[in-house]
């Protein structure tokens, strides 16, 4: 049976992989492939798109589920379709050793007229035995019930962030969470200001082996904010449309402090959200576990 390539092959893990493997093949390949570690090379940036395709599909539980059916699906078929030749050698090897049985009776039933009688008896007996049996009704099937779906609940707008602390009046940290990595000079500034949503944003360290936000900010609709004082290192923006509860998150990118002569240089961006026209920003869908 040919194998399937599935998303599971692209990033490279078991087709049990929890949610936590897959994230973690997905950043090891996406910093080997990243375009930005490899210009100019062509086989590197469409690497990365099938690894990007892939990671939607596997981190989302309702897509991951229809792409195991699929899998599945493809492969009972390969396998009846494989196996249909042993199908119909097993069929021809049935009939012939009906055929032996029939000609070792025949060769009884010629040298033994008493032995004839007999079988003659014995299959009047079956024959009526068979009818009694199919004569009599078949048992009807018990109704039919189809499983009704869960619907998802609608999503209703919170009233504070989820540490209970209000929303801020204005573009700000979050009240409650604690400000971390905050030994560095690099700036990165999130900028909503076309949009017509407020999000609650989070700002997330990609260098230990989990990921974890290190600043948590609310921005209204056309605003923006500036974080300062950020350690060089890997980050993303996740965040959440807090009209229509919509969780998005960036790809990957890296904040540098180099020392020169006269001090350091270091990273000063700007990260545009995704409703932006031309913004600079490619977002993925995100699932309820990351955020």
């Amino acid at each position: 049976m040919n194998k399937i390539h599935t998303h599971y092959d692209n990033l490279k893990v078991a087709r049990n992989a929890p949610p936590e493997v897959i994230r973690a093949a997905y950043k090891t390949l996406s910093q080997k492939y990243h375009p930005d570690r490899n210009p100019g090379n062509t086989e590197a940036a469409n690497i990365m798109k099938i690894i990007n395709t892939s990671y939607e599909v596997l981190s989302d539980p309702e897509r991951r589920l229809k792409h195991d059916v699929s899998i599945e699906k493809q492969e009972i078929s390969d396998k009846y379709s494989n196996n249909r030749p042993d199908i119909i050698t097993e069929s021809i090897s049935r009939r012939k050793s009906i055929t032996d049985f029939s000609n070792d009776i025949y060769f009884h039933i010629r040298n033994n007229w008493l032995l004839f009688g007999f079988y003659l008896f014995l299959g009047y007996v079956l024959l009526i035995g068979t009818n009694e049996k199919t004569s009599q009704p078949l048992p009807r099937p018990k109704p039919y019930i189809e499983s009704p779906i869960p619907e998802k609940p609608l999503y209703v707008r919170p009233k504070s962030a989820p540490n209970n602390h209000p929303w801020p009046a204005s573009a700000g940290y979050i009240e409650g969470y604690k400000k971390l990595h905050t030994d560095g000079l690099s700036t990165v500034t999130v900028d909503n200001t076309q949009n017509d949503s407020d999000v609650f944003v989070k700002l997330v360290s990609l260098d230990s082996s989990h990921d974890y936000p290190i600043r948590q900010f609310y921005i209204p609709a056309f605003n923006n904010f500036s974080l300062t004082d950020i350690r060089a290192g890997n980050y993303d923006i996740r965040y959440r449309d807090l009209s229509n509860g919509g969780l998005s998150r960036s790809e990957a990118f890296n904040l540098k402090e180099i020392s020169i002569s006269n001090g350091k240089q270091f990273s000063s961006i700007t990260m545009t959200l995704y409703k932006v026209h031309n913004g600079n920003m490619q977002t993925y869908e995100l699932s309820e576990t990351e955020f």
